[in-house]
């Protein structure tokens, strides 16, 4: 095969795992909002309720609020994933500019950075976190 036949099987698969990854969230916000569409039909010939159900009612909506959240920010993820797919970077680390594996994008879609550069970038901001936890005067516990 050559680079040019293997480079074109990638972008393919890339193109179909970004696919697959939108109808999913396109599926999901639909299903979302359908049954937040369909709560609030319920709503209009409810009864009075007492004070716990309305609580419990209330921290569902939250709930279902914080997944909408989350599936439209999935949901940018993917058109940022395709602006970067088009541009020809998307599935390239950005640190180190090599190809992120198939089987990384497949676990972690919006994968920037190849594992090696990943773990790099999480071992600097472990020792970040530690040095600002020391800078604003941590102090352990005394001991008895």
């Amino acid at each position: 095969m050559t680079r040019d036949a293997i480079s074109e099987e990638r972008r393919r698969q890339l193109r179909e795992l970004l696919h697959r990854l939108r109808e999913q969230t396109v599926q999901d916000v639909e299903t979302q909002i359908g049954r937040r569409l369909s709560d609030a039909g319920e709503r209009a010939v409810e009864v009075v309720m007492d004070m716990e159900d309305l609580a419990s009612k209330d921290l569902g909506e939250g709930v279902d609020y914080a997944l909408l959240q989350m599936r439209y920010r999935t949901y940018k993820d993917i058109a940022d994933a395709f602006r970067r797919f088009e541009e020809g970077t998307y599935g390239v680390c950005e640190s180190c500019g090599s190809h992120i594996p198939l089987p990384r994008l497949q676990a972690e879609p919006f994968a920037r950075l190849c594992v090696p550069c990943q773990e790099k970038a999480e071992a600097v901001e472990k020792v970040e976190q530690e040095e600002k936890r020391f800078k604003t005067g941590y102090t352990a516990p005394r001991r008895p």
